[in-house]
Order: C-alpha cells, then sequence, then structure tokens
C-alpha cells in the first residue's frame, strides 16, 4: 500500500513539474554558451516547477558533415522518449537543427530560437516567423565599437584588427572592413588580421607603434582550421603594447578593456523570460524577434594599465574589477594587527565601555537636576515623594512654604510629623492605596493625588503625592452649578403647564369614578366586585400622578456628581413631561433611536435632560412663530439617535421659522436671546453643561426649513481622573 501511495505521488509530482530543453550548437566551455546557460538557469531557479535539460552540439569543434549526421542519429535516439514542455535552441546549428527536426522529435512543442546574429543570421528567419517560433536576435555592435575608438582615444593613429573565418565571423568580418576604410579615410591607418594565425597576431601585437589599438573579433580557429582555447587567446592579447577592445563579452576579465559587448548572459535571461511568459500563458508575438541590447561594460584593471581617460567613457558604463578598499588592500596587515595586538581591541572596549558608563552618569545627574531644579521648585502645587516607611525623601520650595520648615528641616523626618493633616487614620490609608484626598487647611481646599514610584531595582520606592489648591475652582463648580439652577427654573413654567395638562384626564376620570361609587351605593347596587374595579381605577390613575410629579422633581434635582446614565431613558423622561405641551400646540415629535452598543453615557442625567427641554422647548418657540407667520401648517420636531466610535450623537431639528447667519454666530453667548421675554441663558448653559462639565459638542445648523442641534457626548468609561499636576 506504503508503495502504490508512493508511486503515485511520484507520478503526480512529475505531472505537475514542466520539463525544458536547452540544445545548444556548442560545447561546454565555449565561454558564450556557458554565459548564456546560466542566465537561463538564473531566471528558471526561483520556479522549482521547472526542470532544466542542457545538451551540446559540439559543431565549434567539429563541422564536418559525416558528424552532423550520426550527430543527428544520436540526437534522435536520445530525444525520441523524452517529452519536453519547451526547447530553447541556441546559435545556428541548433536552431537548424530543430526548424528541419520539430515535428519528429518535438510534435506541439513550443521552440524559441536564440544566439542569432541580427545582421547576418545564418537562417530562414522568414520561415521562422511563418511558423511563429519566438526569436532572440544577438547583435554584436561592430560598428559602434569601431566609432568609439577614436573618442576614447583622441589620439589613435592605427588600429589593429582580429578575427578569424568560422562561420561565426563572416557576419561581422564584412562591417569590420567597412568600418576599416572610414578610420583611412579619417587618416587612421588600419591592419586587418583574418586568418587565426597566433604567431603572427602575437608578434604583431608585440610590435604595435605607439597610439595604436585593438579591435578583437572572434578568435575561435587558426590558420589550420584547429579549435583555439580561451586561454590561449587570453595569453595573447594579455601581451598587447596597446588596448584590446571586443564587441562581446566572452573575453572580459581576460585581457580585454571592454567595449559596446554582446552578453551571453542577457541573451540567457531574455530567452528563458520570454519561455516562462509563454508558459505562462501570455501571448507572444512572434511576428517581431527580440533584439538584446549590447551593454558598455570596461574593466578598470585595463583602463588603468593603458592609461585611457574614464572620463571618455559613456555615463552608463559599467566598470568591473574596481579599485580594492583600504581593507581589502592591507588585509594581511590587519589580520596581522589583530593577532599581535589584541590588547589594544580590549583596552579600546574598556575605554569605551567606561566613557559610556561616564556619559550615563552624567545624562541621570542631570536629569535629576533638571527634575528638581524645574520639575519641582516652578511648579505652583506642593510635591513631596515618601518612601515606603512614610519617611520623607525630598519635596520642593512650594511644599516647604506650606509647611513652614526649610527642606533639611524636612528630609528624613516622618510625613505625620511634619504634615499632621494627611496622618489621620483614614487620611494615611487613602494616601498609601493612591485615593484622591480632599481636605481642609486654614479655611482653603486642597486635593491631593499620589503615585507610586521605582527605586533603582525596579521595585516600589514610595509615593510621590501632588497638593493643589482647588478653593477657586470649587467656588467656580458651586456657581457654575447655582447658575445651571437658575437656568432650569426658566423652564419650569413650560413644566408645569405639562404637567396641569397631563393631571387633567386622571383628575376627570377619578371625579367619575367618585360619582359612579356614590350613585351606585345609593341604588345598593354597589358590591365586592365593583369596589375592587373602582379600586384599580383610582389606584393605577394615582400611580400615573405620582410619576408624573416624580420625573418633574428628578429634573429640578441638581445633579452634584457624575455617574453613567441611560441617554435613551433621559431623552424618553423628557419626551413625557412635555407630551402635553407638544399635543396642545399641534407638534408631533418623533424620537429614532438608532444604537446598537450601549446607551449608557457618564455625566450629568438631570442637567442633560434641562439642555434637552432647553432645545426643544426652542424649537417649539420656532415652530410657533413659523405658524403665525403662515411659514408651516404643522410643527414636526425629529430627535435622533446615532453612534460613533467612541462617543454618541443626538441630532434634534425642527421645521420652525430657521436663523440667519449672523444670529448664528452669538447664540451661544450668555445674554443673547431673539426672543421678547427671553433671559439669553438656555443656549449659553446647554454649551456650558455639554462641553465643560460632560467634555462633549454642541452645534446649531441652519436647514432650508428650521434648525438642527448636534450634541456629542462621550460613552461612559471608567471616571477618569485629571493630571497628577493640576
Amino acid at each position: 500500500m506504503f508503495l502504490f501511495l508512493w508511486c503515485m505521488c511520484t507520478l503526480s509530482l512529475e505531472a505537475a513539474s514542466k520539463h525544458i530543453l536547452l540544445l545548444h550548437s556548442y560545447n561546454k566551455g565555449i565561454r558564450w554558451s556557458d554565459h548564456l546557460s546560466q542566465g537561463v538557469e538564473d531566471v528558471l531557479a526561483p520556479f522549482k516547477e521547472y526542470q532544466l535539460t542542457t545538451e551540446y552540439m559540439d559543431t565549434k569543434k567539429n563541422e564536418d558533415p559525416e558528424y552532423l549526421i550520426l550527430l543527428y542519429n544520436l540526437f534522435v535516439a536520445k530525444l525520441k522518449y523524452q517529452q519536453f514542455d519547451a526547447v530553447i535552441a541556441v546559435d545556428d546549428f541548433a536552431v537548424k537543427f530543430v526548424l528541419n527536426n520539430k515535428d519528429k522529435l518535438f510534435p506541439n512543442v513550443p521552440i524559441f530560437f536564440c544566439g542569432i546574429e541580427k545582421s547576418m543570421p545564418g537562417v530562414d528567419v522568414e520561415r521562422i516567423k511563418q511558423e511563429k517560433i519566438p526569436l532572440v536576435f544577438e547583435s554584436k555592435e561592430v560598428a559602434i565599437n569601431m566609432q568609439f575608438l577614436k573618442h576614447v582615444m583622441p589620439h589613435l593613429k592605427n588600429v589593429y584588427i582580429i578575427s578569424d573565418k568560422t562561420k561565426d565571423s563572416m557576419s561581422i568580418n564584412s562591417i569590420f572592413q567597412e568600418e576599416a576604410q572610414k578610420l583611412e579615410a579619417q587618416g587612421i591607418h588600419t591592419t586587418i588580421n583574418l586568418e587565426g594565425d597566433l604567431e603572427k597576431i602575437t608578434d604583431d601585437l608585440a610590435h604595435l607603434p605607439p597610439h595604436s589599438a585593438v579591435m578583437l573579433g572572434t578568435l575561435l580557429r587558426d590558420n589550420h582550421g584547429n579549435y583555439i582555447p580561451y586561454y590561449k587567446v587570453s595569453d595573447v592579447i594579455k601581451a598587447s603594447l596597446a588596448p584590446v577592445f571586443a564587441a562581446s563579452d566572452v573575453l572580459l576579465s581576460e585581457g580585454i578593456i571592454g567595449g559596446y559587448l554582446l552578453r551571453g548572459y542577457t541573451n540567457g535571461v531574455a530567452v528563458a523570460k520570454l519561455t516562462l511568459a509563454y508558459l505562462d500563458g501570455q501571448k507572444i508575438d512572434a511576428s517581431k524577434p527580440l533584439v538584446v541590447p549590447s551593454e558598455w561594460i570596461f574593466d578598470y584593471k585595463m583602463l588603468q594599465k593603458y592609461n585611457i581617460d574614464g572620463s571618455r567613457l559613456p555615463k552608463e558604463a559599467t566598470i568591473i574589477n574596481p579599485p580594492k578598499s583600504f581593507f581589502e588592500e592591507h588585509r594581511q596587515l590587519v589580520e596581522y594587527a589583530f593577532i599581535f595586538f589584541p590588547f589594544i581591541l580590549i583596552s579600546l572596549i574598556l575605554a569605551i565601555i567606561n566613557i559610556y558608563q561616564r556619559q550615563r552618569m552624567e545624562k541621570k545627574l542631570a536629569a535629576q537636576s533638571y527634575l528638581e531644579q524645574v520639575l519641582l521648585n516652578n511648579i505652583r502645587s506642593s510635591i513631596f515623594w515618601i518612601d515606603i516607611k512614610g519617611y520623607i525623601k525630598g519635596c520642593n520650595d512650594s511644599f516647604c512654604t506650606m509647611v513652614g520648615l526649610s527642606l533639611d528641616q524636612i528630609v528624613g523626618r516622618s510625613i505625620c510629623d511634619v504634615f499632621t493633616v494627611l496622618c489621620h487614620m483614614p487620611t494615611k490609608e487613602q494616601l498609601f492605596e493612591l485615593q484622591e484626598i480632599e481636605f481642609m487647611r486654614q479655611e482653603r481646599t486642597y486635593r491631593l493625588r499620589s503615585q507610586i514610584f521605582l527605586d533603582e531595582g525596579g521595585k516600589n520606592g514610595g509615593i510621590v503625592a501632588v497638593i493643589t489648591d482647588v478653593t477657586e475652582k470649587k467656588q467656580l463648580e458651586i456657581n457654575t452649578q447655582f447658575i445651571i439652577q437658575q437656568s432650569k427654573l426658566a423652564e419650569i413654567g413650560e413644566m408645569l403647564s405639562s404637567i396641569v395638562h397631563q393631571w387633567k384626564v386622571p383628575l376627570v376620570e377619578l371625579s367619575a369614578v367618585a360619582h359612579k361609587m356614590h350613585h351606585y351605593d345609593q341604588k345598593g347596587k354597589l358590591t365586592s366586585k365593583d369596589i375592587q374595579n373602582f379600586y384599580g381605577v383610582i389606584m393605577s390613575q394615582t400611580i400615573y400622578m405620582g410619576e408624573t410629579i416624580d420625573g418633574f422633581r428628578d429634573f429640578i434635582r441638581p445633579s452634584n456628581e457624575p455617574k453613567a446614565f441611560d441617554i435613551d431613558q433621559g431623552i424618553k423622561d423628557v419626551l413625557t413631561l412635555l407630551s402635553y405641551s407638544m399635543k396642545y400646540d399641534s407638534i408631533e415629535v418623533k424620537y429614532t433611536n438608532h444604537l446598537t452598543k450601549s446607551n449608557t453615557l457618564w455625566g450629568y442625567p438631570n442637567e442633560f435632560k434641562q439642555v434637552i427641554v432647553n432645545i426643544i422647548n426652542n424649537a417649539k418657540d420656532a415652530i410657533l412663530e413659523a405658524k403665525a407667520k403662515a411659514l408651516v401648517s404643522k410643527g414636526h420636531i425629529r430627535i435622533d439617535l446615532h453612534e460613533f466610535d467612541e462617543s454618541v450623537g443626538v441630532y434634534i431639528r425642527d421645521n420652525g421659522i430657521g436663523i440667519s447667519q449672523e444670529i448664528l454666530l452669538n447664540l451661544f453667548q450668555p445674554f443673547f436671546t431673539t426672543k421678547t421675554k427671553g433671559d439669553g441663558f438656555g443656549l449659553y448653559m446647554a454649551k456650558l453643561i455639554i462641553e465643560s462639565k460632560m467634555n462633549g459638542k454642541i452645534t446649531l445648523e441652519p436647514l432650508t426649513q428650521g434648525v438642527q442641534v448636534c450634541i456629542e457626548l462621550p460613552r461612559a468609561k471608567e471616571k477618569s481622573y485629571e493630571n497628577l499636576i493640576a
């Protein structure tokens, strides 16, 4: 069973893989082929699903027709039973071989060609286009390189051109001859050696006259038809008295100075990307062969050897073998320094540690001094800090003034000896429990807040306490609450009128019940069941009247401390109190709660109700004025409750008379009113309650018909105290 599963997984993975054949015309070791293979491999490397098979036809060493026939039969036999998802053929022989035998060897397999010289292809390019085979051209820019010689060497007088008579060279030899004639016309003597005779080339390069340059083409076979290894060509050009330029990068770092070089690696990258794009499902326009551009590349060592001015090179040129850094150039000296003088490094490390510790201590002392001089003595609040046993460790000047003692007389003593007001049992416990303490001293009110501080070991070191004089603040809170309560009285008339309307109905009902009971009693028909029914009616009406007066009593009672309250219930309570007043004035009030989260807010519930009452009464007055001027026939007030991330919005809009932009700018100012009998405190109090007491925001927006008041209040959280230092 295990063997079966292993086989199935292997077949599945094999099916998921894609096999690509890279067929080279030449042999491994030809740098053009090696560079091109490297480009293909680097592109495919990140894609584990692609497997690359590389084959070499070795035609650079053997072009005999009989060998080519045997080679064909070998490849027919070798490739007959192999399946490929794509085939990449490189250079003329491989391209011709695949083009002529693709239907037998690679039926229905996508083919890609590269390594074909653009100027003299050597293959049937039109046929390739007709059969829709993507083609990547190479282009040895001989003319550009020949013209560049005069630019980079302004005093050039002689040019020596080297090439051979192989098929690859035939495509560029004619260009060499054309460019040589152009140089001759400019007064530059040219010599062309196309025989591949290494002995003569070596001798010529050793006797070149001054101001000469060498242009290297292809040198793969000598004058006897024998293959020339790269190292021999490299030895020859390295011995040259003149700089050697080239049109390809096969001998880069091997003696040539560089030039506008055709790169095998770039060609490999281009054809591999083209293959991947096709296998990925992208459409390839095979009618337009891709031409891989050459690149300006130069060897820094050769530039220095032949004193070539680097400023004359193209700006986009790449420089290889740049000079070594100081460390690279003196690596051995540095290694000896580490071996024989380790104590220098140790001493340096110790010195750095010592300097760091000194700087750290200086910063710590400076920070402590700054804390004492600025943070403590320039703060109006009195500050002291004690250890966990209650002994004073330090204080600021304000605390010294408060207790009437100097710093030396305070530090080291128990807090109970210096500041006895804090040493009553409940107060002292609150101090160490970090509770806020409010106390009286010399007819003034103070508020103390404490916080733990940590010692150098990160443990509890004691408590820092801040004492703030809040006498004026407390008086201001009292005055503010008094003003708010006074403003609330202005709304009581409206509330009482509404209550009178609400009590009329139950009073009439109670009167009717009384008459009915009296009638039944006179007729002798009053039964126990009738008494129970009459009792139920009387109690329900009495409870209703009691709830009405309780709501009114809650409204007029001030909220001394902030607390959590239900905003939805608060709005409903106000609407209940004002319902009869609205009905009497034929005003329709519609309330919608859109909240999906909690309705709970933090603040002053009765003062919030006062704000809502004030806004609704203002809306009612605006509607009545609009009715008097025949601008509306029926009044509408709409209240909507919306939610935000951290707050709740109350939107109240009406279809009343509206306001002008000029009036809008002054609406929240005290004593400003547009009413004949108004006192100008309603909206001012609303803003004071919402923004100063409940940390919210209130705005008013004019509408096409009427106005909209927007109130935004924060959601209820744990009570957030003010900063430690007031």
